[in-house]
């Protein structure tokens, strides 16, 4: 109900930064509110929710960007190869950001090893949140 709130009425703004504050808003105050009885139950329920909610978008997104690709006839093979060279120079702009910003991710919190930046160079944006995201710049 948030993110249509924030998206389709007159507030005009963003879904999701309203979902994020609903969620820091709820990790503050809305634990203490739920008992520790009904805790586990409400866990469950709300991690089968995002299941489903997920299982949604890669259907959805894998329909509409598959057909997409195919009622396209401009999209040929070297199209696909464009994709696949963004993708991989993706990576490496990601890599030299992180190892960039390194020194100071180690003064900072725990610190981090030279995997650990491989690593979060490689996970980037990945899942539900990428592809809503790109579903919705496909839409407007």
């Amino acid at each position: 109900m948030v993110f249509y709130v924030a998206e389709s009425t007159d507030l005009a703004v963003s879904g999701i930064l309203a979902l994020v504050a609903l969620g820091l808003y709820m990790t503050g105050k809305g634990k203490t509110r739920i008992s520790a009885e009904s805790e586990h139950a409400i866990h469950h329920v709300w991690g089968y929710l995002g299941f489903v909610a997920e299982t949604l978008i890669f259907i959805l997104s894998g329909v509409i960007m598959g057909q997409r690709a195919v009622d396209n006839p401009l999209i040929g093979a070297k199209d696909y190869a464009k994709l696949f060279v963004t993708y991989i120079c993706l990576h490496f702009i990601r890599f030299f950001c992180i190892l960039l910003f390194w020194p100071c991710l180690n003064k900072m919190g725990y610190g981090m090893s030279f995997s650990q930046v491989i690593l979060c160079s490689y996970a980037g944006l990945r899942g539900a949140v990428g592809l809503s995201l790109a579903l919705m710049v496909t839409t407007s």
